[in-house]
C-alpha cells in the first residue's frame, strides 16, 4: 500500500548482464513524460484556467476615462430670455475603481466646461466657464457586503484551475499507464519470440538427428518429412512474433522519439510477483487519495462557495453614498479655476426584487447540484473500492495459477524427455516427440501470457491507487 509497491514494479529487472542495451520500464516511462507532447499540452491546462483567473481581477484594477464633447444648438425664433444660439465644450477626466475588500467603488473626476451663449436684444452675448473636482464612494450595506460578490467569480475560478491540475495528472498517468501496458506487451513478444527461437532451434536438431537415423536406415522418410515439417512450422511462428515485436518496438521509439530504441531489447523481469496488498487492508485509506474524487470534492466546495454568493442575492441592495468636491466657475479662464465652492452629498439607495424567484431558483439549484455531487462521490467511490478489490482478487490468483504453470513446464520437459528416450528406444514415433516439444511451448507460452497479464494487473492496481505517476517522477 506504499510508494514501494510502484518501485517495486519499476525496478524489476533481469541481470544487467542479460540483456545488451536493455532498456527498463522506468527509463522508458521517465523518457516519456520528458519528450511527449502529450504531458506538455496537459501541463499547459492548469496555466490556461490560471490565466482565465487572472482575467478576472480586472474588476479591481483602477479604470482610467475622460474625453471632450461639444454641443451645438440654435433656434428659429430669437428672444431676450432664451438664447438664440448655444456652444458648448466640456471635458471630462477621471479614475476609478473597485474594492473587493468591501465591494466598494472610489472614483475622482475633475469636469470643465466653456458655455458660450447669443441672446436677442438687448442682452447679447454671454460666456461662462467651470471646473470642479469630485471625490466619489459607495458601500453596499447589506448586498455584496464585504465584497462577496465582487470577487465571486475569481475566486470560484480559482477551484477550476485546481480540479484543472487533478485533472491534467490523472490524465498523464493514464497515458502513462496505456504505454506501460505497450511496453509489457513488447516485453512479452520478445520472450515469445525468445521460446520460438528455442524451439525452432530444438526442431533443427532433431529433424539433423532424424536425418542421420534414416541415413542409417533407423527411421522410415515419414519421420523425416515430420522433423521437416516441424521446423516450417516454427520458423514460421518465429518470423510472425518477431513481426509483431519490431512493429510494435516502432512504435514505442516514436512515442518516446528516440531512434536507439529501435535497437534496445526490454530489460524488465516479466515473471516478478510484487508485494500484493491483502484484501483485508484499509483500501478506503488507499481510496481517500484518488485524483477522481478529489475532483469530485473541488467541485463540491465550489458549489458550497457558490452557495456563500446566491445567498447574499437574496439580499435587499442598501449602498451608501459620500461624495464631495470643489467647483468654480466664471467668465474668465483664471476666475473659474479658482475652486471655492465646495460640494458635498451623502445619502442611502435601497432596491428590493418582489419574489426573489429567479435567485430562489438558482439557489435550490445550487443544493440539487452539490446532492448530486456528494452521491456521485459515493458512487465513484464503491466502483474504485470494488475495482481495486477486483484487481486485487485477480493478483493474487494469478499468483497461483503461475505457480500451476511452472509445474505444467516442467512435467512437459520431463515428458519431453521420456518421448525423446522411447523414440531412441525404437518404442515410439517421432510424432509424439515433435507433440511433446509442442505442449512444452505452449506451457511456456500460456506462462509468458498469464504472467503479462498479472504485470498489467499491477499497473492497474498501481493506476487506481494513484502511485504510478508519482513513482516516476520520484527517478
Amino acid at each position: 500500500m506504499k510508494r514501494s509497491f510502484a518501485l517495486a514494479l519499476l525496478f524489476t529487472a533481469l541481470p544487467a548482464s542479460s540483456w545488451a542495451q536493455g532498456l527498463t520500464l522506468a527509463d522508458f516511462l521517465s523518457t516519456l513524460a520528458q519528450s511527449h507532447p502529450f504531458f506538455a499540452q496537459q501541463a499547459l491546462n492548469p496555466s490556461a484556467q490560471q490565466q482565465a483567473q487572472l482575467s478576472l481581477a480586472a474588476n479591481e484594477d483602477w479604470v482610467l476615462s475622460g474625453g471632450p464633447r461639444f454641443q451645438h444648438q440654435q433656434r428659429a425664433e430669437p428672444s431676450a430670455f432664451v438664447a438664440q444660439e448655444q456652444d458648448q465644450f466640456a471635458f471630462n477626466a477621471g479614475i476609478e475603481r473597485q474594492f473587493w475588500d468591501s465591494g466598494s467603488y472610489l472614483s475622482f473626476d475633475y469636469d470643465y466646461y466653456a458655455l458660450e451663449q447669443e441672446y436677442g436684444q438687448p442682452v447679447g452675448s454671454f460666456e461662462e466657464q467651470g471646473n470642479a473636482l469630485s471625490v466619489t464612494y459607495s458601500l453596499p450595506m447589506l448586498k455584496n457586503r464585504g465584497g462577496v460578490l465582487s470577487r465571486l467569480a475569481y475566486e470560484l475560478q480559482g477551484y477550476q484551475v485546481e480540479l484543472a491540475e487533478v485533472q491534467s495528472l490523472e490524465n498523464q498517468e493514464g497515458f502513462l499507464q496505456q504505454q506501460a501496458n505497450l511496453f509489457i506487451d513488447w516485453t512479452l513478444l520478445n520472450e515469445q519470440l525468445r521460446i520460438a527461437e528455442n524451439r525452432l532451434v530444438l526442431a533443427e536438431e532433431e529433424q539433423q538427428r532424424t536425418q542421420k537415423k534414416r541415413r542409417s536406415r533407423l527411421v522410415s522418410e515419414v519421420d523425416v518429412l515430420r522433423a521437416e515439417s516441424a521446423v516450417i512450422t516454427a520458423q514460421q511462428a518465429m518470423q510472425k512474433v518477431k513481426a509483431f515485436a519490431v512493429s510494435l518496438q516502432a512504435r514505442l521509439a516514436t512515442e518516446a522519439g528516440q531512434d536507439t530504441y529501435l535497437q534496445a531489447q526490454p530489460r524488465f523481469d516479466l515473471y516478478a510477483q510484487q508485494l500484493v496488498p491483502a484484501l483485508a487492508d484499509d483500501l478506503d485509506a488507499v481510496l481517500n487519495q484518488s485524483r477522481l474524487l478529489q475532483a469530485i470534492d473541488i467541485q463540491i466546495e465550489q458549489i458550497q462557495h457558490q452557495q456563500t454568493g446566491l445567498d447574499q442575492t437574496m439580499d435587499p441592495e442598501l449602498d451608501l453614498f459620500l461624495s464631495g468636491g470643489l467647483a468654480s466657475e466664471d467668465t474668465g479662464f483664471a476666475d473659474s479655476a479658482r475652486f471655492d465652492q465646495p460640494q458635498y452629498s451623502i445619502g442611502l439607495t435601497y432596491r428590493q426584487a418582489l419574489g426573489q424567484r429567479g435567485a430562489k431558483a438558482d439557489v435550490s439549484k445550487a443544493r440539487i447540484q452539490r446532492q448530486q455531487l456528494v452521491y456521485q462521490r459515493a458512487s465513484l467511490a464503491l466502483q474504485l473500492k470494488a475495482e481495486l478489490r477486483q484487481v486485487l482478487v485477480q493478483l493474487h490468483e494469478l499468483n497461483a495459477v503461475m505457480g500451476f504453470n511452472r509445474q505444467q513446464i516442467e512435467v512437459a520437459r520431463q515428458k519431453t524427455l521420456a518421448e525423446i528416450k522411447r523414440h531412441n528406444q525404437g518404442r515410439s514415433e517421432l510424432t509424439f516427440v515433435i507433440q511433446s516439444r509442442d505442449a512444452e511451448q505452449n506451457a511456456q507460452l500460456l506462462y509468458a501470457e498469464n504472467a503479462a497479464t498479472y504485470q498489467k494487473l499491477w499497473l492497474a492496481y498501481l493506476g487506481l491507487s494513484d502511485q504510478l505517476l508519482a513513482s516516476i517522477k520520484t527517478e
